[in-house]
């Protein structure tokens, strides 16, 4: 455990970027890995007493902290920067507190709208989580202007490792949702441990009338920041809390680790590709290189992501009930809808930058617009059908063609053109076509770990492949 740490607070410059990625892999690897466990530990209906908390959560924590974080790095000043994180912490814990009691008093009228009764201890863990996720995303951004790194990679280590063990611990011990809400909550609370000696303990220089005149003179965060942020968060999480009101919270399970399972990819390929692709696209944005550029990133995502995604689509619902038992075979049909989204959001993601790089706010805000309609009437279509299937279905397909609509966008942006996009990809649709075709035809003669066994070896043989053909272009 101290080579562990030791490793995890080395500050070396060259290796700061790959000190967080590789922390926040190992972070939520540990609680991907025990994803099996929890599904043969907890019921379906707690996963969606989870999946309701963490979207109120990832809902509420984009103005949690008014956006004041956000501008923590910019003062020259050091009490101006003291007294935007007191700003930042003060805001957070107070809404912390503001949303608890909201949701403690009027709980019985959600649990109307949801069908199912609210606990009082749901709404004071929302309080908590909350306090939390205020303290880490201030002391996140004073330990990256502190350049301290290497506490923010064990942040990410801790925060994986003790959810992970309360989870797994609290199950064992507790029936119902409260072991995950609980394991949650102690997860943020080792992030916050992490990074709480970070934070200064001298409030000298800072007086009531220089917070007034810092947060006047930052407010264009909250003014401007909030409402771009609330609307894109709105249209990632507000469709899991209708779903849980609408078809309860074992359906709500089903997709919720189907979907936290399957977006994993996204994420990592996000986090890692999008900030170099970002650097390199800022450093061209005004040569036809920012279209070249844009042209080999986006077909080295599709190449990669097809046979990843192209194999989910044809064998999760065999997969899923194997691996995170029988009770499991809806989340694996949930897998397949979204397997198409996830291929698209795989490029559309790290290239979103490229409106940014180009400083194309307004057509960003007014996207996040249509992004939220969409998926919002989609969403009330699917409901409307009384199905999870359908809704799922239709969630998935809207969130496709937000996905392909952004990149038309991003392409338009770098002044890349889409058949020379075409050209560069064709190769790898010819090469995992076959493949995709033999795993749909091994899924009528092969069954259970062996059907898994030759999945996974066939993908493995066509990442190969594709790999060596992205380095003969020079596209890696």
């Amino acid at each position: 455990m101290t080579r562990i740490k030791g490793f995890l607070t080395q500050t070396s410059f060259m290796g700061n970027a790959a000190l967080l990625a590789s922390s926040t892999v190992l972070g939520q690897g540990l609680v991907v890995l025990i994803q099996p466990l929890l599904t043969r530990i907890y019921k379906p209906e707690d996963f969606g007493w989870w999946a309701l908390y963490g979207s109120i959560l990832s809902l509420a924590a984009v103005v949690i902290n008014l956006r004041y974080e956000q501008a923590i790095q910019l003062p020259k000043e050091e009490p101006e920067a003291r007294g935007l994180l007191l700003i930042a912490v003060g805001a957070g814990l107070g809404l912390s507190l503001l949303i608890s009691g909201f949701f403690w008093f009027f709980r019985d009228v959600f649990s109307t709208w949801l069908g199912a009764q609210i606990p009082g201890w749901f709404a004071a863990l929302v309080g908590v989580g909350l306090a939390c996720i205020a303290l880490m995303q201030s002391g996140s951004m004073w330990a990256l202007r502190l350049q301290r790194f290497g506490a923010l990679a064990q942040t990410k280590f801790q925060q994986g490792l003790w959810q992970a063990l309360a989870q797994v611990g609290l199950g064992l011990l507790v029936k119902g949702p409260a072991g995950l809400l609980l394991g949650d909550v102690l997860g943020r609370l080792g992030g916050v441990q992490a990074l709480w000696r970070l934070l200064p303990r001298s409030l000298e220089g800072i007086t009531w009338r220089t917070l007034q005149q810092t947060a006047r003179r930052y407010r264009s965060f909250l003014v401007f920041g909030t409402s771009a942020a609330l609307l894109t968060a709105a249209s990632f999480h507000l469709p899991f809390i209708l779903l849980t009101a609408f078809f309860g919270a074992a359906a709500m399970g089903q997709f919720s680790l189907s979907y936290r399972i399957t977006t994993i990819p996204v994420t990592l390929v996000a986090q890692s590709i999008g900030q170099v692709f970002f650097a390199r696209a800022a450093a061209a944005r005004e040569t036809p290189e920012l279209a070249q550029l844009t042209i080999r990133t986006a077909t080295m995502l599709i190449a990669v992501g097809l046979p990843v995604f192209g194999a989910l689509f044809v064998v999760s619902p065999q997969a899923f009930p194997l691996i995170f038992g029988p009770n499991w075979y809806e989340a694996g049909v949930y897998a397949r809808l979204l397997a198409p989204y996830l291929l698209l959001s795989i490029v559309a993601q790290p290239l979103s930058t490229l409106l940014t790089v180009r400083e194309w706010q307004q057509a960003l805000l007014v996207f996040t617009v249509f992004e939220l309609a969409l998926r919002m009437g989609a969403i009330y279509w699917g409901i409307a059908t009384q199905q999870m299937y359908w809704a799922v279905f239709l969630f998935a397909s809207s969130s496709a063609l937000v996905a392909g609509i952004s990149l038309g966008l991003f392409f338009r942006a770098a002044g890349a053109r889409w058949a020379d996009f075409w050209r560069s990809l064709r190769r790898y649709i010819w090469l995992n076509l076959p493949a995709l075709l033999l795993l749909w035809g091994l899924t009528h003669w092969v069954a259970g770990w062996s059907l898994l066994g030759l999945t996974v070896l066939v993908s493995a043989t066509v990442l190969l492949f594709t790999a060596r053909e992205l380095r003969k272009e020079g596209l890696v």
